[in-house]
């Protein structure tokens, strides 16, 4: 009988050993389900939130999934929201920066710092009255934060906000880039190009009112909103026409420019029409590269290229009022303009439901 019991015990040990071993090795498989990297496998889809009614969202996608974890944020940081109080705040725009994601506010909005891992909160700045637009990384810590009344330096460590620039006017600031010692800068009388090292004048161009992307070739990339045009390193122009302008939605919101990190290619959006641009080939604007099919829909916000899988992400609704809960993410081959992923959420398009109503206007990316 003693005999028995042991054979027992030395079975049932082998197959826990063997279930404990088979679970360590599937987690490893599966890096996404380690705690310390919940959010690491996708993308993050930045929603506006609906004015006085429910604050910004951030959605994530899990790449090879069907739908989207829904105002993950919230769910990290319980009793914590991306507005002020009121929520009359609306979050436009966001940048991951050494592993944070950078979340702005216009209209008296909270600037939030959280880990782009587990979107567990890291820092945030409250000013009573405020109008940010975007935040850039210059080096380090140094970053700048542009506002509707000009630049500010800013501790990207604490979010502690310096002074201003003096050498760029007081005005209305939207979009900016930072590559090799310049940093571009949109304001509303066109962009200014500073030195990174001292913030010192460099070079401007009145004519530009949309920016910026980057080419592989080191070209960045504005527009007139007729024409596209590359600004190369050593600050010379050149320009393509457009078949179809390149819109706006303002200084306060995210360009609509965006540029693959695989090929010297610009992409921008018309309506349900996507342009790719093939620096120095002008045949390539001929046609859409992609015609979106859903109907009824809109493009909201800006689209924007995945370096981590060469994909073109579309951030849509149905329209506006009861429509605007219907949310589309669609996801594109950036090189051949192929339909990869397409998914639908949010309400039925009938019943006005402010907690399915994101206004997703901008998708950014580890």
């Amino acid at each position: 009988m003693k005999q028995f019991n042991i054979k027992k015990l030395l079975f049932a040990a082998l197959i826990l050993t063997t279930s404990l071993y088979s679970c360590k090795k599937d987690n490893a498989d599966r890096p996404e389900l380690e705690p310390g990297n919940k959010y690491d496998n996708g993308f993050f889809v930045i929603g506006e939130g609906s004015y006085a009614r429910n604050a910004g969202a951030i959605n994530f996608y899990r790449y090879g999934d069907d739908t989207l974890s829904i105002r993950a944020y919230e769910k990290e940081n319980p009793g914590k929201i991306l507005a002020n109080s009121s929520q009359s705040s609306t979050l436009q725009f966001a940048s991951v920066i050494n592993g944070s994601i950078y979340l702005i506010s216009k209209m008296n909005g909270p600037i939030v710092k959280v880990s782009s891992s587990t979107l567990k909160e890291e820092a945030r700045y409250v000013q009573e009255t405020s109008n940010w637009r975007s935040i850039v990384q210059v080096d380090g810590n140094r970053g700048l934060l542009s506002a509707n009344d000009g630049v500010y330096q800013i501790d990207l460590n604490n979010l502690a906000i310096q002074n201003k620039l003096t050498n760029v006017s007081a005005l209305n600031t939207g979009d900016m880039w930072k590559t090799g010692d310049y940093v571009y800068i949109l304001q509303s009388n066109g962009v200014k190009i500073l030195s990174a090292s001292n913030y010192s004048f460099v070079k401007s161009f009145s004519n530009l009112s949309r920016g910026f992307a980057e080419t592989p070739n080191g070209k960045v990339w504005a527009s007139t909103g007729s024409r596209l045009i590359a600004i190369d390193n050593k600050l010379d122009t050149a320009g393509v026409a457009l078949p179809v302008s390149l819109g706006s939605s303002g200084l306060d919101a995210p360009t609509r420019i965006t540029a693959s990190t695989k090929e010297n290619a610009v992409f921008y959006h018309s309506g349900k029409s996507i342009y790719k641009y093939v620096d120095g080939n002008a045949s390539t604007l001929a046609k859409p590269f992609i015609t979106i099919t859903e109907d009824p829909f809109m493009i909201y916000g800006a689209i924007r290229y995945d370096r981590n899988k060469d994909y073109i992400v579309v951030n849509g609704i149905q329209g506006y009022g009861a429509a605007s809960t219907v949310n589309y993410l669609l996801i594109y081959n950036a090189s051949t303009g192929a339909l990869v992923k397409r998914i639908k959420y949010g309400g039925d398009g009938v019943t006005v439901d402010f907690s399915k109503i994101f206004f997703p206007d901008l998708t950014v990316f580890h």
